[in-house]
């Protein structure tokens, strides 16, 4: 059945660019996500991860993500016993040994980043990520027990003593309440420069003191992983908007800095695990809102394609 009703179309034509224009809102800090969607990972001669950014001349390093690869590559020689794997997992935690800053007269070592940041207004080195941290003392804490090198393990914990100092001291983490049960970690740190409180920085960096808890035993670790899970306890609401999360709480001009769909698919799955982890209901509770958001967008986005097949005619 054709309806050819002017007063029809009028209604169409509202409602798609309505549409248009909120999911677009949805998506308002999608340039942010340039350095991973247009990045692209290039190995260096003994496969340690460098990244080419649309934004920068030259290949760099980044501590974060040549990590993460470097669990990639542990995780690809535990499972299927490939030797190339395990020898660029061993570059990559040598990488990260040779590449410690020590602070403080040698109490805590940082993994620097040594390029601009091109996002946040531009976020200049040095700078350092208390997710970088996290990740980058698992792949050690990993490396000593494959090879019983007691290098390793040093400077894990050497690595993991940035976690415990402050943001505005050249650490990486800051108290968030009076009693000190409060912890968040930062993704991007740097003295003066303005805090972000990236949600999925907090939840990964979380995910895997929790991993370097359980290789290592290290009771400072729970510690902070205990406190770090009082945060979201406390403040998971400030990320919540009721129809969608956000990346952080840093507003970008005059609007709020909303996750991607990937970044809130990836708030999900956080949070997911970390309720597995604790069995901390209202991480399951704002798991399943999220959810919930992620499915009621794919509905409308369905609604918005059954729409735009009407049948109208010329």
């Amino acid at each position: 059945m054709i309806i050819s009703s002017p007063i029809f179309y009028i209604m169409i034509t509202g409602i798609i660019v309505i549409s248009i224009f909120s999911i677009a809102n949805y998506y308002s800090y999608d340039f942010l996500l340039i350095s991973t969607v247009f990045a692209e990972p290039v190995p260096d001669d003994n496969g340690v991860i460098m990244y080419k950014y649309p934004t920068i001349e030259h290949n760099v390093y980044n501590p974060l993500i040549l990590a993460s690869w470097g669990l990639e590559y542990y995780k690809k020689y535990e499972n299927t016993g490939d030797t190339k794997s395990k020898e660029y997992f061993i570059n990559t935690a040598n990488w990260l040994v040779n590449n410690a800053k020590d602070k403080e007269g040698g109490k805590y070592s940082i993994w620097e980043f040594d390029f601009t940041w091109p996002w946040y207004n531009e976020l200049t080195p040095p700078y350092y990520s208390g997710y970088a941290q996290a990740v980058g003392i698992v792949v050690l804490a990993r490396a000593y027990d494959l090879t019983n090198n007691t290098m390793y393990i040093d400077e894990a914990n050497k690595a993991f003593q940035a976690l415990l100092f402050d943001y505005d001291d050249g650490g990486v983490t800051t108290i968030e309440d009076d009693k000190g049960d409060l912890m968040f970690i930062h993704e991007l740190g740097k003295p003066g420069f303005p805090k972000t409180y990236i949600l999925n920085g907090q939840t990964g960096a979380l995910l895997h003191i929790w991993q370097f808890y359980e290789l290592t035993n290290n009771p400072a670790s729970k510690s902070l992983f205990d406190k770090g899970i009082n945060y979201l306890k406390h403040n998971l609401w400030k990320y919540d908007t009721g129809s969608w999360s956000r990346y952080d709480l840093k507003p970008i001009g005059q609007r709020e800095n909303l996750a991607s769909m990937e970044y809130h698919k990836i708030h999900i799955d956080h949070l997911k695990t970390l309720y597995n982890i604790t069995g901390e209901s209202i991480l399951k509770e704002y798991a399943d809102k999220f959810n919930k958001y992620k499915d009621d967008i794919n509905k409308y986005m369905d609604l918005i394609i059954k729409i735009c097949m009407v049948e109208i005619p010329c």
